[in-house]
């Protein structure tokens, strides 16, 4: 493996730390939500709590759940009876503010899925460059078999880039369902409050 790495010339080194940032950020974002996700039922008892109009004790409980959607049911509790155009602001204001926190680094994991191949392919180009020169340097004495270790080495940094990309192209992806899907619920409880807490 390492002789494959050293062989593939200078752009594995960026290739490699693409891959290092694209595994710590996906492991990153999986721990995040895996934490967000543990309120479990806890939102919807809390709305629950709030249709019976016991209010104190939905707060408390919206308090103490993790997650974001547990967050925008404890804003919206601490801001019920108000006007619902302060009330709609505080609960939109708090989504943002959660949303943006759910979408850290997922745009670094993105980048990473998109300059990898490009950084690959850079790296093969320039293995090719260099394959040719040492060609055109050997004059007539020219073997087939220099010309084809020069290009599968060259060949080798598209393989990687392909490498890190496709798998950070799929964290991506699953990543942002996960977003998504918070984003419902989000948008779900929160317009509930509207109806039960606006005046």
């Amino acid at each position: 493996m390492l002789y494959f790495f050293e062989a593939g010339g200078p752009m594995m080194y960026p290739l490699l730390a693409c891959s290092i940032l694209a595994v710590a950020f996906t492991i990153e974002r999986s721990i995040h939500f895996f934490r967000a996700g543990r309120a479990g039922d806890a939102p919807g008892t809390v709305h629950g709590l709030i249709e019976k109009n016991r209010l104190d004790e939905a707060l408390q409980l919206a308090e103490i759940s993790p997650g974001p959607v547990s967050a925008i049911l404890a804003e919206g509790l601490r801001h019920a009876g108000e006007k619902k155009e302060i009330l709609e602001e505080e609960i939109i204001l708090a989504g943002t503010t959660e949303l943006k926190r759910l979408e850290k680094n997922l745009n670094l994991i993105e980048l990473i899925s998109r300059i990898a191949t490009p950084m690959g392919l850079l790296g093969t180009v320039l293995g090719m460059v260099d394959a040719f020169q040492q060609v055109a340097g050997a004059g007539g004495s020219v073997e087939p078999s220099m010309l084809a270790g020069g290009i599968w080495e060259a060949l080798l940094t598209t393989a990687a880039g392909l490498g890190v990309a496709i798998p950070a192209m799929i964290a991506h992806h699953l990543l942002e369902e996960r977003v998504r899907a918070f984003s419902f619920q989000m948008k779900h409880f929160g317009s509930n409050l509207m109806k039960h807490l606006g005046t």
